[in-house]
């Protein structure tokens, strides 16, 4: 079983809709937890239904402050047999039935961003934890780093917030699966400032849970639209597809035969404080992605290209330049999808 974990920062446009579709044809989860859909109740039924889930609940969005903020939502596969026992604006927790009859939990959560108000997310996570016993997948945004390792640059990390999130795992009995892939799984999107990444986002288990799926795996995928990364979790340990777009780079030959090849090569080279040779080579093949795009236009495979050079980009040590490239490629895949609708 695949359950796909993803604070998504919004699903009110048409463009994250599609991109949301893109990502579930991708890595084929069953069970989906979402996190800030900005939703009421009806458009997440709506959405869940469009991108092909025929069961599931949700917790409509806030609106006390005058805009759209929060909304989760637990979608899974028709002919699962799922439960939500409880749900809440920052919690869903579900009980899943094999077709063996073994039953375990998922708890969805996503933690309070605020300082102040990190407790609840442990009193939530307390409260579920009374009232189970058996296997338990627990996973979501807590909004909490467990290391200092989990954060690079930014805000020191406070000792007492990350003792009181490893005191309360451990009271409920859940350890952290770990993860491949990228280190970190939100960053702060700030072009020519002072970037920043953690990893807030992770799935926990009991023993219980772990030993009935030893194999469990956890990928950390590539970005889409949001801040955060997408999370998926494999029960059976099989690799995720999303690798494939990080395929080999090819260079069409037909490309030469253009007036601005050659001069989008020397100014992608060119570039000061990129690093070693591999980083250039990156920074070449992310420039020629881009021109060709725009040279010899094709969404679909525009889209694909983009995803490509994203992945690449992502296996590399973050620095600003690397940070600000990534921006600019999730700025002109939005191009390009605004670009197909209005086609």
């Amino acid at each position: 079983m695949r359950i796909l974990s993803y604070n998504c920062r919004g699903l009110g446009k048409k463009r994250a809709v599609k991109s949301l579709d893109s990502l579930m044809k991708r890595v084929t989860p069953q069970l989906v937890f979402l996190m800030e859909t900005k939703q009421t109740k009806e458009e997440n039924e709506s959405t869940r239904r469009e991108l092909g889930f025929e069961e599931g609940d949700s917790w409509s969005t806030d609106h006390s402050h005058g805009g759209r903020a929060g909304g989760i939502s637990h979608w899974w596969k028709e002919g699962m047999n799922v439960i939500i026992m409880s749900l809440s604006f920052n919690h869903i927790d579900a009980r899943v039935v094999e077709d063996n009859g073994f039953v375990w939990r998922f708890s969805g959560v996503y933690g309070w961003p605020e300082t102040q108000d990190k407790y609840k997310t442990w009193e939530v996570i307390d409260r579920l934890t009374e009232q189970w016993t058996g296997a338990w997948l627990c996973g979501g945004d807590f909004n909490q780093v467990l290391s200092p390792t989990e954060k690079d640059v930014g805000r020191a990390v406070v000792d007492h917030e990350m003792n009181d999130f490893q005191s309360c795992l451990t009271d409920a009995g859940l350890q952290d699966l770990g993860f491949n892939g990228h280190q970190f799984t939100w960053e702060n999107r700030r072009v020519g400032g002072r970037f920043i990444e953690e990893r807030l986002d992770r799935f926990t288990a009991s023993d219980d849970w772990r030993a009935t799926f030893p194999q469990a795996r956890v990928t950390h995928l590539a970005k889409e639209r949001s801040d955060n990364r997408p999370m998926l979790c494999d029960t059976k340990g099989e690799e995720d597809e999303e690798p494939r777009w990080g395929r080999s780079f090819h260079f069409d030959p037909f490309w030469s035969r253009h007036e601005d090849c050659r001069r989008t090569i020397e100014e992608a080279w060119g570039q000061p404080n990129q690093g070693d040779c591999l980083t250039k080579l990156l920074f070449c093949r992310s420039h020629l992605e881009q021109w060709s795009r725009r040279a010899f236009p094709n969404f679909h495979k525009q889209k694909a290209r983009i995803r490509r050079a994203l992945e690449a980009l992502g296996r590399v040590e973050r620095t600003q330049i690397i940070a600000d490239q990534i921006i600019q490629l999730e700025q002109e895949m939005d191009e390009v999808e605004s670009n197909e609708e209005s086609y």
